[in-house]
């Protein structure tokens, strides 16, 4: 699939569409938005807005209003998020899909104000406040996410500008209260507009297909190390609180243990981080409390007398082999904490990982050996070699503007990029040399 974000007058964002592929990694100094349009994704992706219409997230942490909207927009009652994508239907005809949304100030909180979905030849837009006001519209099907982004983003920003003109009052089922789920509304919407027997009952609008599928999300710090480990649960922790159990977990299956042995090895030896990892148990019973032991020269030591760079690795890479087939990661500076050796090392895994097991990475990161290593593995003639870009951000004229950067299918980039991408590195490098 072809996604594309649409982002406008926030956190200093206007009117910027941004294509998201295969492998994404997201450069640029301080201060740009790539936190910000990581986060984006992550909301999106998953059903929590869906289910509610709450424009927030625990991992990411929006904040208030006053936050979001641009500091420097002329008007600051709002700001738009869409997304678009294009598929190929069960015909391989290609098909695209797309929706906007618009998010207003309350009691110092984003509230949704309006969103317009776009699916095959229908459109339906949803106006919230005290009550749910909907609008149906039959259109042409749109046949790439191209068309969406440079057509009928207009049109949907028009319209959620405008006179509420042609809106019907949405009644709401017993028992759902006044805040009802989009995704819900959206379902209630599209029976009436069908003209079908009005009940208690509806069917589930499908998921909105246009944002990425759930992101498996680590932030840019990860949990401390402990000495021994005795708590009962194994559920996921973007920190990587989980990842000591996951691991125990995986070595005591036979198949999942010699997976993890040569994937840590290989890892290991190419990053110098280790050799492999163990672990050791006290006492009996089904969660016995136990350590972490990392292999270096042969020796097994505890977690906690090895480098840091280890403990803060060690979740992603655990991760990205235990997760499935086709997953998306959202990963902030996995190399923190890494030697350059370490960070060269990942752009070896994240093209293992993209080219294999065809997984998807959304990378915000400093690190030139990762991506360069990366870049370098498009030369060793697999049949398969994932899409990817790097999205550098920047600041222009008081705006964060994103360029695109495709890398090639010789792991090139192209000849025309901004000035400033490698001004830094230049600059460095002659003061390095004195010149």
């Amino acid at each position: 699939m072809k996604y594309y974000l649409f982002v406008d007058n926030f956190r200093g964002f206007s009117d910027t569409c941004i294509p998201i592929t295969d492998v994404n990694f997201l450069v640029g100094e301080n201060s740009t938005g790539k936190s910000s349009i990581l986060g984006l994704i992550k909301l999106f992706s998953g059903p929590g807005l869906f289910m509610g219409q709450d424009f927030d997230d625990e991992e990411v942490g929006f904040r208030h209003f006053s936050d979001m909207v641009s500091a420097h927009s002329t008007n600051q009652t709002h700001f738009h998020i869409g997304f678009a994508a294009e598929f190929k239907d069960k015909k391989g005809e290609k098909i695209a899909t797309g929706g906007l949304f618009t998010f207003r100030e309350k009691q110092g909180q984003p509230r949704l104000f309006k969103c317009t979905f776009r699916r095959d030849d229908e459109q339906i837009t949803l106006k919230f406040g005290n009550a749910i006001y909907y609008k149906t519209t039959r259109c042409s099907v749109a046949t790439s996410a191209e068309e969406i982004v440079a057509n009928l983003r207009a049109q949907w920003v028009d319209e959620h500008a405008g006179k509420d003109n042609g809106y019907k009052k949405l009644e709401s089922p017993r028992g759902l209260g006044g805040r009802i789920p989009i995704l819900i509304a959206l379902s209630l919407a599209r029976t009436v507009s069908k003209s079908q027997k009005k009940n208690d009952e509806f069917f589930l609008y499908p998921s909105p297909s246009f944002a990425p599928p759930e992101v498996t999300w680590f932030g840019p710090i990860r949990t401390e190390p402990k000495r021994t480990y005795d708590e009962l649960t194994l559920e996921f922790s973007s920190a990587g609180r989980h990842t000591p159990y996951l691991i125990r977990r995986m070595l005591n299956s036979k198949l999942q243990a010699i997976k993890l042995k040569e994937f840590l090895e290989k890892i290991g030896k190419a990053s110098g981080l280790f050799q492999g990892v163990k672990t050791q148990s006290f006492g009996r019973g089904p969660n016995p409390r136990f350590e972490l032991d990392i292999v270096l020269d042969g020796k097994a030591l505890n977690i906690l007398n090895v480098g840091y760079g280890v403990s803060q690795s060690l979740p992603i890479i655990v991760e990205l082999l235990a997760r499935d087939r086709g997953t998306w990661f959202a990963i902030q500076e996995p190399e923190i904490h890494l030697h350059p050796r370490a960070q060269a090392a990942l752009g070896d895994v994240l093209f293992e990982m993209a080219t294999i097991d065809r997984k998807c990475f959304l990378i915000e990161t400093h690190s030139d050996y990762a991506i360069d290593r990366f870049r370098m593995n498009y030369k060793n003639g697999r049949s398969h070699k994932p899409d990817s870009q790097i999205l550098f951000f920047e600041r222009r004229d008081k705006h964060n503007v994103v360029t695109p950067l495709i890398i090639g299918k010789s792991g090139e980039l192209p000849a025309d990029q901004p000035d400033s991408y490698r001004q830094f590195f230049i600059r460095e490098q002659m003061d390095l040399l004195g010149i």
